[in-house]
């Protein structure tokens, strides 16, 4: 089995209706029990605060903030049942252990424990829309979605068809 972290711009991307969803909804078809996505309990409370933010910018209505979360809440299960998707816990441990991706790479406090957990996941690839995030994370390559070639650099890295 084959892991990528998903951080959650990707399922933001995807869910949230302002937004352009073609890359992320590309990725998320892609999701196999052998191409598995993964990613933390964090991304949900922080899908909650973006659609939220979205709603008191008036982009967007609160119903339809609502409509998108429970899309999104319910998709996720889908694709945890389905093993398409792996969602970790968030530990007392993961948050201290992120105290060095913060001091090492000057990472806001939802991406230091996105990262630390993607390290202790051991996923071969960390997937972001988030500029913040450049070159490797230790030793997993990180891809944006806006690359150009991200289609193809999916598939080739990763056998996706």
């Amino acid at each position: 089995m084959m892991g990528v972290y998903l951080d959650t711009n990707i399922f933001y991307n995807a869910y949230c209706p302002v937004e352009n969803n073609i890359l992320a909804d590309w990725l998320l078809d892609q999701l196999t029990p052998r191409f598995q996505g993964v990613t933390c309990e964090w991304t949900i409370l922080e899908m909650f605060r973006a659609l939220k933010k979205q709603v008191n910018l008036e982009k967007i209505e609160e119903k339809a903030a609502k409509i998108a979360l429970d899309f999104f809440l319910s998709e996720l299960g889908e694709m945890t049942e389905e093993k398409k998707l792996k969602i970790i816990p968030v530990t007392r441990s993961a948050i201290m252990a992120s105290r060095k991706q913060i001091f090492n790479h000057n990472l806001y406090a939802a991406d230091a424990l996105h990262a630390t957990i993607a390290l202790a996941s051991q996923v071969e690839l960390f997937i972001t829309f988030d500029g913040d995030f450049r070159g490797n994370l230790e030793t997993i390559p990180i891809l944006n979605p806006i690359d150009p070639e991200f289609k193809e650099k999916v598939i080739i890295l990763h056998n996706v068809e």
